[in-house]
């Protein structure tokens, strides 16, 4: 979970401040935000755990008020009569925060679970219509959604025709190589920032799989250079090179994000958990496999939206996993790859980001600031 909170203020254009939820959250409310952010790893280990945490965060259900209450008592103490905008990127937040004060949301991901619907909140901007229409059905406002776009990363617009382009003319080109392997394609893996104990087997070995059926794999391990050192080491006894598979580090997400952006002319496939990564397969014509089993409240919904949009397939068992290579090569010769690319572009806007940007100036107006922050509990 990575909540984020914005503040529009008053002050010089020149001069940002960046507020995280460890720094103002402390005493009760701080506890509890270390505790739910242990169960968000707890929850990620599969098996009952798993299970259970899937039950506690229902996408049936929003949060209680207790929650609210022991999550939210310091930021509502600290927000209370600030007349200006909190821009937050989380529901926890904009729950805790829409009766405080004005709050602008982000919901980034085309689910909608009930949970994610916070009628209180100023404004919620949203990336499709569909999305809109799950939250106005759970209480929101239709005056109070904006449809945006697609929410993507800024930094992959850049290369985003470029690299669908050179992406679709490889996955269209067969039988360079060998008949088992054909072109040799780049796959790129992601986990979650919980590392959730299913999804890294499943990812591990396919990497494995996708390497030793002649394909080319990254592996994006999130923050920490230790997991990416045992990941190596684990790849070793499969005598892989780093031009097989290369797991990557980063700093934190921001520089993950960054990476990603950079290495994206390069990249085929793409294998992650169904969240927010979907829109990339929706929007920027990346073929996706969508790891299993679906954890949290907004994966499955995610996953099947993708599904029917025809850019997304499961990765579903460790069986899967160990044949993924194969599969790839198949799917590659058979052209279901290249078709996926073309499913995921050119039927979405993909600026969705700009747009919020946009309505948000505008309602600062001109002598008003908006200023960014992003917080990592």
């Amino acid at each position: 979970m990575r909540p984020a909170v914005s503040v529009e203020s008053a002050e010089s254009a020149d001069e940002m401040s960046c507020l995280t939820v460890p720094q103002l959250c402390t005493g009760v409310s701080g506890l509890a935000w270390t505790l739910a952010r242990a169960a968000y790893r707890l929850g990620a280990q599969g098996g009952p755990a798993t299970w259970l945490y899937n039950r506690l965060r229902s996408p049936d259900a929003g949060p209680s008020r207790p929650q609210l209450s022991l999550l939210g008592s310091t930021l509502r103490r600290d927000f209370a009569g600030y007349d200006g905008i909190v821009l937050v990127d989380h529901p926890l937040l904009a729950h805790i925060l829409a009766d405080t004060c004005r709050v602008a949301y982000v919901h980034g991901e085309i689910a909608a679970p009930c949970s994610s619907a916070v009628p209180g909140a100023w404004r919620t901007f949203v990336p499709l219509e569909s999305t809109s229409a799950r939250l106005e059905a759970y209480g929101v406002k239709r005056a109070a959604l904006t449809v945006t776009g697609l929410l993507i990363e800024p930094r992959f617009l850049t290369w985003a025709q470029s690299s669908f382009s050179a992406r679709l003319a490889r996955l269209s080109s067969i039988g360079v190589r060998s008949s088992e392997s054909g072109i040799p394609l780049t796959v790129a893996f992601f986990t979650s920032g919980a590392y959730p104990r299913p999804h890294m087997h499943r990812i591990m070995t396919a990497a494995v799989s996708a390497a030793q059926a002649g394909h080319r794999c990254l592996i994006f391990w999130g923050a920490g250079w230790l997991r990416a050192a045992r990941a190596q080491l684990f790849l070793r006894r499969f005598s892989l090179t780093e031009e097989q598979v290369r797991p990557l580090w980063s700093r934190d997400r921001l520089a993950e994000t960054a990476r990603a952006a950079e290495l994206l002319p390069r990249l085929d496939v793409m294998v992650a958990a169904a969240h927010e990564r979907t829109n990339w397969a929706v929007g920027l014509g990346l073929p996706m496999f969508a790891l299993f089993p679906h954890i949290g409240p907004f994966a499955r919904e995610n996953y099947a939206f993708a599904s029917q949009q025809g850019v997304c397939l499961p990765l579903t068992s460790m069986e899967d996993a160990h044949r993924f290579g194969k599969t790839l090569s198949e799917l590659h010769r058979s052209g279901r790859l290249a078709e996926m690319a073309r499913s995921g572009w050119g039927r979405y806007p993909i600026t969705g980001a700009a747009a919020v940007a946009r309505e948000l100036l505008t309602a600062v107006g001109p002598t008003r600031k908006l200023n960014a922050s992003a917080s990592q509990p």
